[in-house]
């Protein structure tokens, strides 16, 4: 008996073809909502884009708000960072927005979705619980919340200004002196916990 047609082996290759075909509509779904936003974008033209059935959207994440849900979900928020030397922050946070081709896009998918009340809600979830609730814990005393909400104000606006609604020139010498600048003014509300 051929080994590849045993139960085992066909329930195994169903099971990889099934996470695969979960990627590409989640990996559509990203590229789409990061660039038209939610209500430009039609689960039509992620299964198009993903080069699946339309059926297969709906069966995976049970509606468009699901799918839009888990992009957002997929997104792994700040606590990675949180996990480096605390002395270092500045510099590892901007390599992470300068240095990752996709950084702007769970902004993106949030800033082009903001006027559906149901994605909105999604986002501004993601931006509780994925970024600014555990940054603040771990930022601590003094007031670790609100120089969580300066962080992001600092962070989301190099951003918009740099990816989203660019400022030109924002390259070579002038983006590595924002750069060295951003690095800078987080390092300084981080450190601004050691003094006390």
């Amino acid at each position: 008996m051929d080994r590849s047609d045993s139960p085992d082996s066909k329930k195994a290759m169903r099971q990889r073809d099934s996470e695969r075909t979960r990627t590409a509509i989640l990996d559509a779904a990203q590229t789409l909502f990061s660039t038209r936003g939610f209500s430009n974008t039609g689960v039509r033209d992620v299964a198009d884009l993903a080069g699946v059935n339309s059926a297969l959207v709906g069966r995976y994440f049970g509606s468009k708000e699901g799918l839009f849900r888990a992009a957002m979900e997929r997104v792994s928020g700040i606590s990675p960072l949180l996990q480096g030397d605390r002395r270092r922050f500045g510099a590892d946070m901007m390599a992470a927005l300068c240095d990752s081709p996709d950084a702007s896009s769970p902004l993106a998918m949030m800033i082009l979705s903001a006027t559906d009340p149901a994605a909105h809600a999604v986002s501004m979830e993601f931006l509780e619980t994925k970024v600014l609730t555990p940054l603040a814990r771990w930022l601590g005393a003094p007031d670790g919340k609100g120089r969580a909400v300066r962080l992001s104000i600092l962070w989301n606006g190099f951003l918009i200004s740099w990816k989203l609604l660019p400022l030109q020139p924002l390259t070579g010498a002038r983006l590595a002196s924002i750069r060295r600048w951003m690095e800078d003014a987080t390092q300084a509300i981080v450190d601004e916990g050691s003094a006390s």
